[in-house]
């Protein structure tokens, strides 16, 4: 009898573990970008380098969602560090503002840095002077 009570009080013990592993180690949410990041602007080709670190290295390579002013854009990682690390890189062009980013992974999503070409101005044609009639002779 005794031997059946410890069995069954070792049954009970391991099930409340397991259910506690579960509860305890849930897969983290997808990353959204640090609020600090929203905000930035540029009028011109922007060339925009977003993180998602703290992933780890065994996660697949990642897809990120920038909403711009501008208009939405979706890439997938580009490179994977054997840290973990997730880098993505977004083009733009015109006068875009980043509104939000996030990606499929857990991890904490920055905007590492981004480049804003200003747009080429078209040079305005001078205009062609027009000939001025001279007069000729006495009337």
């Amino acid at each position: 009898m005794k031997r059946t009570t410890n069995f069954t009080l070792l049954l009970s013990v391991l099930a409340l573990v397991a259910v506690a592993h579960h509860q305890l180690v849930t897969r983290a949410g997808a990353a959204d970008l640090n609020p600090g990041n929203v905000g930035a602007t540029c009028n011109g080709t922007g060339t925009w380098h977003f993180v998602n670190n703290q992933v780890g290295a065994l996660l697949p390579p990642g897809t990120l969602v920038a909403t711009f002013s501008c208009g939405p854009e979706t890439v997938t990682a580009f490179k994977v560090n054997p840290n973990g690390n997730q880098q993505f890189t977004v083009e733009t062009t015109g006068n875009c503002t980043l509104m939000n980013a996030h990606t499929n992974l857990p991890g904490k999503l920055v905007l590492s840095d981004f480049v804003c070409a200003a747009p080429t101005a078209t040079p305005t044609p001078t205009p062609t002077p027009t000939a001025t009639p001279t007069p000729t002779g006495t009337p």
